[in-house]
């Protein structure tokens, strides 16, 4: 074949309709946001990252190669291990974490590409080895599959000196959700489960002391447990879990509109980012917030739609992947805000404020259009 090219012809216009459906409101919300607090350099930043989300969603879907990628997986491997570590030399230290760093007017934040490139990485080991899967009960994992352990605990090593605890969980989640679709043994992923469950008791309970802290307001507050707390237990640590609370209680069925929110006037610190879910329980009631709870499942399901087409291991991982670290990254942010689990940073994929995010989870819709593509010769 000479020059001839692959077009495509079709593609799953639902997950496109979603993904438009939660960026919009995203801006929506970002500008109901940020005019009460003026604050609106924050809303024009954020409709910046907007358009270029949409390349990113463009440059995901249409020059994107999944397979030939492949090839250059572990330089991406390499790479983000770099930015992980300079993130650490160079960051910027934000209430005592080192997440980010800056280049030129731009804020880049690694564990957001690592959970990305980690994805990748794993459909792509799982695939070339879908022949020794059959031998993956714990000692022989550790013998065929050393490279799904190795470069995992390196990158989560780092992120955790960054004290950023949340990539990790939504990581962990994903990780080994692709070990059960690949039909890894049970007792393997039962015991991955139970080493990353001590793992994260650990680091709760010796690591920085906010973390233990977060836990103790969890157990005052959480949705799973009935528990009287008076005015003399409150402490500010329980501020945010608090008002996050209130504000969802006074949205009641139908809220109480955008025009008549209060959590948005400076109640909620956090209200654009980590938070932003409890601004639409109030002002957009239980109905609003079970839509956008409804849309992230939507997107999910139309992402395991198009990825179980495939008989290839690689893509279907891949496509598994991507829609779970979405999903769980949406599921444990609207976790928080309902306190259904302890207090940790982590913002609501297309809605809340932040470039980074908004940039890499556009780029990841991008590359499930482009799995749920239809190509022919023309």
């Amino acid at each position: 074949m000479n020059k001839l090219q692959k077009y495509i012809t079709d593609y799953d216009y639902y997950l496109l309709f979603t993904y438009i459906l939660l960026m919009v409101f995203g801006l929506i919300m970002q500008l109901n946001i940020s005019s009460v607090r003026t604050e609106m350099t924050f809303f024009y930043r954020q409709f910046l990252w907007f358009l270029l989300s949409i390349v990113a969603v463009w440059i995901g879907f249409k020059k994107i190669n999944l397979k030939k990628i492949r090839k250059y997986i572990f330089p991406m491997v390499i790479i983000t291990f770099i930015l992980l570590v300079l993130v650490l030399l160079l960051g910027d230290n934000i209430k005592g974490s080192m997440r980010s760093f800056r280049i030129w007017k731009f804020s880049i934040q690694p564990s957001l590409i690592a959970r990305i490139v980690l994805i990748f990485y794993a459909a792509h080991i799982l695939d070339k080895k879908e022949h020794l899967i059959d031998d993956s009960r714990p000692l022989g994992f550790i013998k065929n599959f050393s490279a799904l352990v190795v470069i995992p605990l390196a990158f989560f090593s780092l992120v955790l000196i960054e004290k950023h605890f949340t990539p990790l969980i939504i990581s962990s989640l994903t990780l080994i959700s692709l070990l059960f679709l690949s039909r890894i043994r049970i007792s393997t992923i039962a015991l991955i489960l139970v080493l990353s469950l001590l793992a994260g008791i650990l680091v709760i309970q010796f690591g920085p002391t906010y973390r233990s802290r977060r836990f103790q307001s969890y157990k005052k507050y959480s949705l799973f447990f009935r528990n009287q707390t008076s005015d003399a237990d409150q402490l500010n640590d329980d501020y945010q879990v608090r008002q996050s609370l209130i504000s969802l209680a006074s949205g009641k069925i139908f809220g109480t509109s955008p025009r008549k929110g209060t959590g948005k006037h400076y109640f909620l610190p956090e209200a654009k980012t980590d938070y932003v879910f409890s601004i639409i329980g109030e002002e957009f009631g239980f109905l609003g917030a079970a839509v956008i709870l409804i849309l992230f499942i939507f997107l999910f399901y139309r992402s395991i739609i198009n990825a179980a087409q495939y008989d290839d291991l690689y893509l279907k991982l891949l496509g598994f992947g991507l829609g779970m670290n979405i999903f769980y990254n949406a599921i444990v942010n609207i976790g928080v805000a309902i306190s259904a689990i302890p207090s940790t940073g982590v913002t609501l994929p297309f809605i809340s404020y932040g470039g980074t995010s908004l940039l890499i989870n556009s780029f990841t819709v991008g590359l499930l259009l482009n799995l749920s593509a239809e190509r022919r010769i023309l």
